[in-house]
C-alpha cells in the first residue's frame, strides 16, 4: 500500500476489546501515513473517556459493535450526541444487511466487515474522511427486509409519539433522551420510512401496519421540530 493515501497529522481511535484486531489495525493504517496517531481502546467507557479529553482531537473513530460498557446503538447515539464532528466506523465480524442499516441509522458514517480486505478499509476511511457515508455493496445489493424489522426498539418508541404529534423536547422528556439524541432517531425513522417529513412518517407507518390511528391527544397541533 502506498504511503500518504490518508491525510497527514489526523489522530484516528481503534477500539476494539481484542488486542490482535487492534494491532492488525494500527498496521494497516500506520503503513499508509508516517505522520497519523493512533490511539486505542477496548471498550465503550474508555471510548467516552478519550473523547473527554481536551488535549486530544481525534478525526475518525474506528470502533467494534460488539465491544462491552454499552448497547452499540446507544453507544453510537452518544457519540454523535456529544461528538458530533467526528465520524464513526463501525468495524464488525457480521455483515448482516439489517445490522448494517441498523448501525448507519444510528449515526455511523461507516461499516467495514472484519473479514474485508485491507484496500476495503482503507476506500471506507478515505470515502468517510471526505464526508461521504460507506456502505458494503452487499447490503446495498440485499433486498430490503421488512420495515419492522429495521426499526430499533428506540425508533418505534419515537415513531408512536410521532405520531401522536409529540415535539421533540417532549420525546426527550418522555423517553429521558436528550434532545440531540431524539434528532437522531426522529431523522432515522424519516430514513428508514423513506419520508420526507414526520406526517408522511407517520402516514407509511400506518399503512404498513407499523402502528394504530393516533387517537385524539391534548398536545393538539405541535410544532414539527421543536
Amino acid at each position: 500500500m502506498t504511503p500518504g493515501v490518508l491525510m497527514p497529522d489526523q489522530t484516528f481511535l481503534i477500539a476494539d476489546d481484542h488486542w490482535l484486531v487492534r494491532q492488525g489495525l494500527r498496521q494497516t493504517l500506520t503503513a499508509l501515513s508516517d505522520t497519523l496517531k493512533v490511539h486505542e481502546a477496548d471498550s465503550f467507557d474508555e471510548v467516552f473517556t478519550l473523547l473527554k479529553r481536551d488535549d486530544i482531537s481525534f478525526d475518525l473513530l474506528l470502533i467494534d459493535m460488539s465491544m462491552p460498557g454499552a448497547q452499540p446503538e446507544a453507544a453510537i447515539a452518544h457519540i454523535r450526541e456529544t461528538s458530533p464532528a467526528i465520524p464513526v466506523v463501525v468495524i464488525s465480524g457480521s455483515d448482516d444487511p439489517v445490522i448494517i442499516r441498523r448501525m448507519i441509522d444510528c449515526g455511523a458514517a461507516g461499516f467495514v466487515a472484519k473479514s474485508a480486505p485491507p484496500s476495503i478499509l482503507v476506500s471506507a476511511l478515505q470515502l468517510v474522511l471526505a464526508g461521504g457515508i460507506y456502505v458494503p455493496p452487499s447490503a446495498l445489493e440485499a433486498s430490503a427486509p421488512a420495515t419492522t424489522a429495521v426499526l430499533t426498539e428506540r425508533q418505534t418508541q419515537v415513531l408512536n409519539m410521532l405520531a401522536e404529534g409529540a415535539p421533540n423536547k417532549v420525546i426527550a422528556a418522555r423517553l429521558g433522551l436528550a434532545l440531540p439524541t431524539v434528532k437522531i432517531h426522529v431523522a432515522a425513522v424519516l430514513r428508514r420510512l423513506s419520508a420526507r417529513n414526520r406526517v408522511e412518517a407517520v402516514q407509511e407507518a400506518m399503512r404498513l401496519g407499523l402502528i394504530e390511528p393516533p387517537r385524539a391527544s391534548s398536545l393538539g397541533d405541535a410544532p414539527p421540530g421543536t
